[in-house]
């Protein structure tokens, strides 16, 4: 037996004429539950009343539809039942929370509206009560075991913002009985219809609470985001921030920024955050594949909310972790209106479909992750820039002494990969490749007939050549940009032992720039040949340097230039081939 109701049994009228589109106020519940329910079953009115506080009092949304299918179950003494809600666009519907189904049912089921039954109680906005063995072709989504059910009940949720407006469908309850229960009556219709309308109110309210929080989130991220921006041009940290914070808000699984290679065109993951996500960084998708491949090429976010059937998904990226992807937003990275990579977020927890309003979000994020991309190549165009024009000053001074090419451009590799087995920051090491570039800087006030002297030099010329740290700080210490660097102009050549000079300081009376430069500018020295001698051999001049830890040298550099050796670093790429 199959019962259909008409439009007016179903409308919804828990909203008075001229009320506001927002938070349905608390006593339309109540007075939704005294109105639905009969005055001949008191006992209704006030299991209503209650369940319509119970609702009222929920903005959380997993709550609030949890709440909802034990409330149907108990009023109906269903032994299955389902919540229904429909997607962004409106065309299908999908288990928002469910009693004795399986996950997979529920992570799996989608129902197009005007499908079978549920989809046409969505569609129509009438209720059904069906009584005896189920037709399996009108009912195929919610029971894996159609024939187990006696009866069922299936009724829309509606709401409308305006007493005077059409009611919208904004879900769907669906309720079965075992074939060994009784069946469901007309009256268990009508309580389950009343009860409905208070979940229909609740739903709306909770759902405007839901994209209020959701927005003061959102602008909480973006703000905390611009305030990254504002503290650090280190691209991967500024990225991750973005990816997780997207991750979180919009409650998925994993997420990560591909950038494209301009050489290859390929997609490479940058960042990668959820299972497995650090095994994804670096991997590469070939021009053109996968969703992020079409999103690139298109310059549009996409939602696909069933990966595993979509020709688009490259599975070959899912083998490398231990997530399956089984739905995905992606948006585009905007750089001067060309597109330079995509951020993707995969998998939401709770197992709904990506909206419209999820895109939206990222889309947001997207345009933060962008800037940190435009600022970071800003910045790494200008310290080049800057760079450059500190090495052309550096080659100036060293072309003075041709005893000495290549000298800077060894020590600064050199200090560099030592100042890495120091886990000094980036920042730090930044500072040291202009300052090992500058440090010999002051040899400009240096005789050319003193610098370039073949031979030992007197005591009036090594006096005016020990002059040459003090003149190269004297020199750049009013450029307010190169004042980071004086520790290396001024210190490089102290002691350890206090037998250096300008100054003749000893052990941590010594900056560390000094004291780290002072190790790798002496190594140099001792390997490069001299008109008076050949320069020694590297494992000679390690050991040399080693016979000196604590006396002439600092012994924490020395052992970090040790593990340089030992890792095969000292020598400039270049010079291995």
């Amino acid at each position: 037996m199959v019962r259909s109701f008409s439009d007016a049994d179903s409308a919804d009228r828990s909203m008075p004429s001229g009320a506001p589109e927002s938070l349905a106020p608390p006593e339309t519940l109540a007075a939704s539950a005294d109105r639905a329910a009969s005055d001949d079953h008191p006992s209704d009115v006030t299991t209503l009343s209650a369940l319509g506080a119970q609702l009222n009092a929920t903005l959380t949304w997993d709550a609030l539809v949890k709440e909802i299918i034990a409330a149907c179950v108990q009023l109906g003494n269903a032994s299955s039942a389902s919540l229904l809600l429909p997607d962004e666009h409106n065309a299908m519907l999908y288990i928002a929370a469910a009693h004795n189904l399986s996950a997979q049912v529920v992570a799996e089921t989608r129902v197009a509206l005007g499908a079978g039954v549920t989809g046409w109680v969505a569609e129509q906005r009438k209720p059904v009560l069906l009584v005896g063995p189920l037709d399996t072709a009108r009912y195929p989504h919610a029971f894996p075991k159609p024939e187990s059910i006696g009866s069922s009940i299936c009724i829309p949720l509606t709401f409308s913002t305006n007493g005077t407006e059409t009611a919208t469908t904004i879900g769907v309850l669906d309720l079965g009985r075992g074939i060994h229960s009784a069946p469901f009556s007309d009256q268990d219709l009508e309580l389950i219809q009343a009860f409905g309308k208070l979940a229909a109110v609740a739903l709306h309210n909770a759902r405007h609470f839901r994209r209020m929080q959701r927005q003061t989130l959102q602008l909480q991220n973006l703000v905390e985001i611009n305030r990254d921006l504002i503290a650090t041009l280190d691209i991967d940290r500024l990225l991750r921030s973005v990816v997780d914070r997207a991750v979180e808000l919009l409650r998925c699984q994993s997420g990560s920024v591909l950038l494209t290679d301009d050489e290859t065109q390929e997609l490479v993951f940058r960042v990668a955050v959820g299972p497995a996500g650090r095994r994804l960084i670096g991997t590469r998708l070939p021009p053109g594949a996968g969703i992020a491949g079409v999103i690139l090429k298109e310059g549009k976010p996409l939602i696909v909310n069933d990966a595993k059937t979509d020709p688009r998904h490259y599975a070959a990226v899912d083998a490398n972790t231990t997530l399956t992807t089984q739905s995905l937003l992606g948006v585009p990275l905007m750089a001067k209106e060309t597109v330079i990579g995509v951020i993707e977020v995969m998998n939401k927890i709770d197992g709904t479909p990506f909206t419209d309003e999820d895109k939206d979000l990222l889309v947001a994020f997207a345009m933060q992750g962008a800037i940190a991309l435009e600022n970071a190549r800003l910045y790494s165009d200008l310290k080049k820039s800057f760079t450059d024009t500190v090495r052309i000053i550096a080659n100036a001074v060293e072309a003075r002494d041709p005893y000495t090419a290549g000298h800077t451009n060894r020590v600064t590799h050199v200090a560099l990969e030592t100042a890495k087995e120091l886990g000094w920051s980036r920042e730090q090491i930044e500072t040291l490749e202009v300052g090992a570039l500058l440090h010999d800087v002051g040899k400009i006030g240096v005789r050319d007939l003193v610098l370039q002297k073949p031979g030992l030099l007197t005591e009036d010329e090594y006096a005016e050549m020990k002059r040459h740290p003090i003149v190269g700080a004297q020199m750049l210490e009013g450029v307010g940009a190169l004042r980071p660097m004086l520790p290396y102009i001024l210190y490089h050549q102290e002691r350890y032992d206090g037998k250096g000079y300008p100054f003749g300081l000893a052990g941590k009376e010594i900056p560390t720039e000094g004291r780290l430069l002072a190790v790798v500018d002496t190594f140099d020295a001792m390997t490069s040949d001299r008109p008076y001698r050949k320069g020694l051999a590297i494992e000679t001049a390690i050991a040399e340097i080693k016979r000196n830890r604590g006396t002439q040298f600092d012994p924490d550099v020395v052992d970090a230039l040790l593990r340089v050796h030992a890792n095969g670093h000292l020598i400039l790429p270049e010079e291995k081939m």
